[in-house]
């Protein structure tokens, strides 16, 4: 899932397979093409690990997690990969000898191999690239830092102003609240989400009723 650009942290308890409905499809599918290469490196023993395990089965205890100590490798079919360790500088001597990019590194490549070139003393040369990582627009579902709020408050302003929704609610923040509401992938956010979202692509801030000017009193006949 690192490999992949995917925080793990977000979904505790959870395994890959349980996820698609979750992440972005390019990541999901990067994901599972990294853990069944890192599976059969294991198995195959060009992918050294620690601890290693096969799921097994006995009438006595049904199914069952069986430890396989070195020098027997797991089985690709049986392999327990949410069990299974590999040391971190074992994982990435590995995935640079075979030339298997993170997603991470797929998009740096991709931002370097767009650059453009200049022409010196008849050599031609890229331009070297100043950012580890592309910076694409912040609605890209697929960039590793994609702010999902942040897009959300994007297309609720873009979806209130287009229908002129403003004009008709009692505010700009109450407009946006509702376009979050009735929005087929924000409206199962939480209260406090939609709040933050709302406050954030209100453009109006002055809000409140108009105060009415009261009269100034003229002066007394003794004044």
């Amino acid at each position: 899932m690192l490999w992949a650009a995917i925080d793990p942290m977000e979904y505790t308890g959870k395994r890959l397979e349980e996820l698609r409905a979750n992440l972005h499809p390019v990541q999901y599918k990067k994901a599972l093409l990294f853990l069944r290469a890192a599976k059969e490196a294991v198995c195959a023993g060009t992918l050294s690990f620690t601890d290693a395990f096969e799921e097994d089965y006995d009438e006595t205890h049904g199914f069952f997690s069986r430890k396989v100590s070195f020098p027997d490798l797991p089985e690709p079919t049986l392999i327990v990969a949410h069990k299974t360790r590999v040391k971190q500088a074992v994982f990435m001597k590995w995935a640079d000898s075979k030339s298997i990019p993170s997603y991470r590194q797929s998009l740096a490549q991709s931002k370097r191999e767009q650059l453009p070139t200049t022409v010196q003393d008849g050599y031609q040369s890229a331009q070297p690239a100043p950012l580890l990582l592309p910076l694409p627009a912040f609605l890209d579902q697929s960039h590793p830092c994609h702010p999902i709020e942040l897009r959300a408050g994007a297309e609720v302003w873009e979806e209130v102003v287009s229908t002129g929704a403003h004009e008709r609610a009692k505010s700009v923040k109450d407009a946006m609240r509702a376009a979050l509401d009735a929005h087929p992938e924000h409206r199962n956010m939480s209260n406090e989400a939609k709040k933050r979202i709302a406050t954030l692509a209100n453009w109006k801030k002055d809000g409140g009723a108009t105060k009415t000017p009261t009269k100034k009193s003229l002066p007394t006949p003794d004044e």
